[in-house]
C-alpha cells in the first residue's frame, strides 16, 4: 500500500472517528452512517464448521443470550421479544454461538427511525461468540436468517452501518448487500437533532 493510500485509510478509520469522539464530549454528536439493503442478490454457498443448527430463540432461551454476551439485560430482551422482535441464533450442540435481532415493526436505529411495511425487517445487534469466530459463522447465520424471514413473508432486509466501520461494510458487501444512502445524524447537546441524506445510490 502506498504512503498516500495508507494515510487516507488511517484518516478515515482513526483520525476522523477520534475527532468525532472529542466533539461528542463537548455536546456535538456527528454520526455518519449507511442505510443498507441486504439479501438483494444470491451469494455463493457459505460453509462453516460442522454441527451448527439455526432457528429463532424464545423467552426460554434468554439465559443463553445472557451467558453469550454482550449483556443487554434480561428485562430488556424480554421486552424486545414481547414487543414482537425476533432473535435468530446459531447453536453448536446446546451452546449458542451467534445471534442477531430482527425488528418487524420499526427501523429502530434512532438516527433513521421509521415504521416498516409488512414485507420489511430491520436487522440489528448481531454478535458471534469469540470462540466461534473465524469459521464463517457470522455470514452463514445472516443467510440462514434471510431464509427464515422469507418464510414469514419478510422479503426486504435493512440494516445500518457506521460509515467508518470498514470490517462491517466489507462483511455486508460479501453478502451481496447494497448501500442505499450515506446519511449524517447531527445532535447538539441532546436537545436538537437532524438527520441528513448526503448521498443516494441507484
Amino acid at each position: 500500500m502506498s504512503q498516500s493510500k495508507s494515510y487516507r485509510k488511517s484518516f478515515r478509520t482513526r483520525i476522523v472517528p477520534a475527532i468525532l469522539r472529542r466533539l461528542k464530549r463537548i455536546g456535538l454528536e456527528i454520526k455518519p452512517f449507511i442505510n443498507v439493503r441486504e439479501g438483494v442478490v444470491d451469494v455463493a454457498a457459505i460453509s462453516a464448521g460442522e454441527g451448527f443448527r439455526f432457528d429463532f430463540l424464545s423467552e426460554d432461551d434468554i439465559e443463553l443470550l445472557v451467558d453469550m454476551g454482550p449483556n443487554r439485560g434480561v428485562e430488556k430482551m424480554r421486552e424486545w421479544m414481547r414487543d414482537g422482535k425476533l432473535c435468530f441464533g446459531a447453536w453448536q450442540g446446546e451452546r449458542l454461538a451467534a445471534k442477531m435481532w430482527c425488528d418487524l415493526k420499526e427501523y429502530n436505529y434512532k438516527a433513521n427511525y421509521h415504521l416498516l411495511n409488512d414485507d420489511e425487517v430491520y436487522l440489528f445487534a448481531a454478535y458471534s461468540h469469540p470462540d466461534f469466530r473465524g469459521q464463517n459463522l457470522a455470514p452463514l447465520t445472516r443467510v440462514k436468517c434471510y431464509e427464515s424471514l422469507r418464510k414469514l413473508g419478510r422479503t426486504k432486509f435493512y440494516s445500518s452501518t457506521d460509515y467508518f466501520n470498514l470490517p462491517a461494510r466489507r462483511f455486508k458487501n460479501k453478502l451481496g448487500a447494497i448501500d442505499e444512502a450515506v446519511m449524517l445524524h447531527v445532535s447538539l447537546f441532546k436537545r436538537w437533532s437532524r438527520t441528513f441524506t448526503l448521498k443516494t445510490y441507484q
